[in-house]
């Protein structure tokens, strides 16, 4: 399920939310392109068509449970 800008409904839409409550007047474009169940690893492969060919002022990146704990499972994260 989608938020109707496109931000779901975790922490890309309440980190613009606050900023917006914060800066009224200063307008931000957001994007949110996490996939469900990618780890860090994964991003490699989309980082360029993802996130930098748009050339964002400010790039944040939530590690979840995807990323947590896999080592102990296999040590190479895959």
């Amino acid at each position: 399920m989608e938020s109707e800008d496109g931000l779901g409904f975790g922490y890309p839409l309440r980190v613009a939310g606050e900023w917006g409550l914060r800066h009224p007047n200063r307008p931000v474009t957001w994007l949110n392109t996490a996939n469900a169940g990618d780890k860090v690893m994964d991003l490699e492969a989309r980082w360029q068509t993802d996130v930098l060919d748009d050339r964002p002022d400010v790039v944040s990146i939530l590690v979840g449970v995807d990323d947590m704990g896999w080592h102990t499972l296999d040590r190479r994260g895959t």
